[in-house]
């Protein structure tokens, strides 16, 4: 039987850094004890072939241990003990930052300095859930207009989280402009997004995916794969710097001229008439 997993626990893994998959895994592990693979799948209810890859990530963080048997049984460390090690982790990580930080500013000379008024702020977003609690609360923020560019697979999670947002936004005259490629498997939810943003279509898509509100407060995003057995690893750079935002706003309004407007968009107009 399938274990019930509560939404909370697995949010404030993920500040830990882990991501859903491996919250359900782990979590599992935990509750029922030495599993093996086969049993852990079931109980987790994740492919057999994620639960393996998972099982591996975990062994090599120091969160699972195996059981060499006939067939092999994984167990949990103990929930303080696997905690602690997630936090050495965040620890490593912030430190390797402040390194790279101080290289940064010792080796690039801005052109210009950012003026006195202007107050920039810099943050790093981990997992599917944290990325898209960012992206819903600068949605919340918008007042003016919304640019997004990201993949065809992008279209499906947009739509999936975001489409009462879409039409909020649609009611309230705020402009959402969309950039994407669109596959075969993506045309059904494209034709729905479509009646509630300005959808273009772009053949070859540039190596950036972002959110831009207003002009001036960005995301960067970044998917694993860009398929539907993501195992929420997607990863987000929030950058609140207005100048940023007008250059990306000029990349985006440039992109746009060179892409075609989706054709269902007229059509599911002329159906709706």
């Amino acid at each position: 039987m399938e274990q019930h997993f509560d939404e909370k626990t697995l949010s404030k893994l993920s500040m830990f850094g882990m991501t859903e998959y491996e919250s359900k895994v782990y979590l599992t592990l935990l509750v029922k004890g030495a599993q093996e693979a086969s049993k852990v799948s079931r109980y987790s209810g994740l492919p057999r072939p994620h639960t393996y890859s998972v099982l591996k990530t975990l062994q090599m963080r120091g969160l699972v241990t195996v059981i060499p048997e006939s067939v092999n049984r994984y167990r949990a460390v103990p929930l303080d003990e696997g905690l602690d090690l997630l936090i050495e982790e965040k620890e490593k990580q912030f430190s390797s930052l402040r390194i790279a930080r101080d290289q940064l500013l010792s080796e690039i000379k801005p052109k210009e300095a950012i003026p006195d008024g202007s107050h920039s702020i810099v943050s790093l977003y981990y997992g599917r859930q944290n990325v898209y609690k960012l992206v819903d609360e600068m949605f919340q923020r918008c007042e003016h207009d919304v640019d997004i560019m990201t993949t065809s697979h992008g279209i499906v999670r947009f739509y999936k989280y975001f489409s009462d947002v879409a039409s909020q936004f649609r009611r309230k005259d705020i402009a959402v402009r969309f950039i994407a490629p669109i596959t075969p498997d993506v045309e059904d939810v494209a034709q729905k997004l479509a009646r509630l943003v300005e959808l273009r279509r772009i053949d070859t898509l540039p190596p950036i995916r972002f959110v831009l509100v207003d002009g001036k407060e960005v995301l960067f995003a970044e998917y694993p794969e860009d398929d539907f057995k993501s195992t929420g690893k997607e990863t987000g750079i929030w950058i609140n710097q207005p100048e940023l935002g007008r250059m990306m706003k000029t990349l985006f309004d440039n992109t746009w001229k060179t892409t075609t407007a989706y054709p269902e968009l007229q059509k599911t107009t002329e159906k709706e008439d």
